[in-house]
């Protein structure tokens, strides 16, 4: 779980839990195993950089992360979303 609240954040409970829900949302569309794969970090920071600017909707900021990840590392990507699409 890369979304952490620590103490004294800027962020309400509400803000992480949303934030935590669209990156869960991301991860399992693109079929991310853990926070250390580079597409984890991917949709982790372009979840929070949406939020920041203001995206406050679940879908839309787990489409923005899936789209920012494919393209940031599209062979990557497209690996995991055949085996995804065959198995």
């Amino acid at each position: 779980m890369p979304f952490d609240n620590p103490s004294k954040s800027t962020y309400s409970q509400a803000d992480w839990d949303l934030m935590q829900a669209a990156y869960d949302k991301a991860a399992q569309t693109l079929v991310v195993k853990s926070s250390t794969d580079d597409d984890a970090k991917v949709i982790a920071e372009t979840v929070m950089t949406a939020f920041n600017r203001g995206n406050k909707d679940i879908n839309s900021l787990a489409a923005l992360a899936v789209i920012t990840a494919i393209n940031s590392h599209p062979s990557i990507s497209e690996q995991t979303y055949q085996r995804k699409r065959s198995g």
